[in-house]
């Protein structure tokens, strides 16, 4: 008798946009049998941020070809500016392991730690149980199926991005570094006397370039958060 072999599949989560101005943050959960794996980093796939954005979007659609599953959550500005960002993508990628192991079985998961790595583990102990759970700083730049995420998610953040100029002009790539971004929203600013939706309000660097007071974290709690979320449902 002939019994199917169940194949190894093994999930990666990473972030893209956590620390800009400008834009949503993206967050991307890729599941891979681990014999692509090695297919994949013979591609060259590899941590997003070792990678121009040229070689990014040749590699995205390889990326998603050998994944068994892709979930994308988006994080807007006025929810960053709301709750705590690690509070969020906490929540976000709870919500995103529920619904991948609602759809294939995952053996492992390799988080790219966001905060400390042991109390990410924690919480999600009772969401994966029977899942090795693996959470790492620089997880990006170590696991190939991390890296797969964080081209995915850096593809679409700056997809994101892209579609943002075509509204409000070239505003660069929405980090504080970036030059063009700060004469941007000093540009918009002067001419508008308030930010656009796309600016996270509560980002101190807009004290430093603008002179004003940015917006207190409004301390909404993370009940009201689900709450809200589930009624948008």
């Amino acid at each position: 008798m002939n019994h199917k072999v169940q194949n190894y599949v093994i999930a990666g989560i990473d972030e893209a946009g956590r620390g800009p101005l400008v834009g949503d943050m993206f967050i991307a959960l890729v599941a891979i049998e681990k014999q692509n794996l090695q297919i994949l980093e013979n591609l060259g796939v590899k941590d997003s941020k070792k990678l121009s954005k040229n070689r990014r979007e040749q590699l995205f659609f390889p990326a998603i070809s050998f994944s068994d599953l892709v979930i994308l959550h988006r994080i807007p500005p006025n929810q960053i500016d709301e709750y705590n960002i690690n509070e969020l993508e906490m929540v976000a990628i709870t919500e995103m392991i529920k619904k991948a192991l609602q759809r294939i079985p995952i053996q492992e998961i390799y988080i790219d730690a966001f905060s400390n790595p042991t109390r990410i583990t924690k919480r999600l102990n009772n969401v994966a149980k029977n899942v090795k759970l693996h959470a790492e700083f620089n997880a990006d730049n170590k696991y190939i199926v991390v890296a797969v995420a964080s081209i995915i998610a850096k593809v679409l953040r700056d997809k994101h991005i892209d579609q943002l100029k075509n509204i409000y002009g070239d505003l660069g790539s929405g980090y504080p570094s970036d030059a063009k971004t700060i004469e941007w929203i000093k540009g918009y600013y002067e001419k508008y006397r308030v930010l656009p939706p796309i600016v996270r309000k509560s980002w101190k660097t807009l004290e430093r370039i603008l002179n004003i007071k940015t917006e207190l974290k409004k301390n909404k709690t993370l009940l009201k958060y689900l709450g809200s979320n589930s009624k948008m449902k």
